[in-house]
């Protein structure tokens, strides 16, 4: 994605929502990164606070090392199962000084969202929900849909765009992509949503998906990557 205003688009805030394992929390890192590669003070968000592995916090080196300000619960708290929202999530919301990305936990984890509804509705703030189509509960269209109205009523805010990020770790092949891609354009005709990004791992060429392509570079060390 070349084109600085399709990266940064008309909301400052950028929640992104989705089901475990639909790879949203490595999106969200790479796209903090991105946005301060052009220059824009940004701040990333991290609402997973019931998964306890695979969260934003597991990045904080390498975000803090590019000049992203990671807000999240502090260091002694970084790996508990705590719902205990970072101090500084309502300097960040209520100030014009951020691009703001915010990292929501899988499922029904987004209820979280709750708690700042009115800083949220307030703002000016898009949310996105990640697919990935290689996911059980997102698998096809009806699961898509069926997922999306949850989020939104748990969440209690408007999904506006979906993001294609249909992928199986390091093997995902371009027919993976494209094959997801098809099925995500289904659920998106039916719920008259945009497909704002089309999510492809840096290894594979970006072809033409008729939608901004978003390359994803992996920054979380999963365990069997050891």
């Amino acid at each position: 994605m070349n084109n600085t205003d399709e990266l940064v688009g008309s909301s400052r805030i950028k929640i992104f929502v989705g089901e475990f394992g639909s790879g949203k929390t490595e999106l969200a890192v790479n796209y903090a990164l991105a946005l301060r590669r052009c220059g824009f003070p940004t701040a990333i968000v991290d609402l997973d606070l019931v998964k306890p592995y695979f969260r934003t916090r597991e990045n904080r080196d390498v975000l803090e090392a590019q000049g992203v300000l990671v807000v999240a619960p502090e260091k002694r708290l970084s790996h508990a199962d705590l719902p205990v929202l970072p101090h500084e999530l309502a300097r960040v919301l209520a100030t014009d000084d951020y691009q703001v990305i915010i990292d929501v936990g899988g499922g029904d984890a987004a209820i979280v969202l709750g708690q700042v509804h009115r800083q949220l509705v307030d703002g000016n703030y898009q949310a996105m929900m990640v697919v990935n189509t290689c996911r059980p509960f997102t698998s096809n269209p009806e699961g898509i849909i069926s997922t999306l109205r949850r989020l939104e009523q748990v969440a209690r805010l408007k999904i506006s765009g979906l993001v294609s990020n249909t992928n199986l770790a390091e093997e995902t092949t371009e027919q993976h992509v494209r094959e997801g891609l098809a099925i995500v354009e289904q659920a998106a005709r039916e719920l008259d949503l945009p497909i704002n990004w089309v999510v492809v791992p840096e290894w594979l060429k970006p072809e033409n998906y008729g939608y901004p392509v978003f390359i994803l570079k992996r920054y979380t060390q999963y365990p069997w990557m050891e």
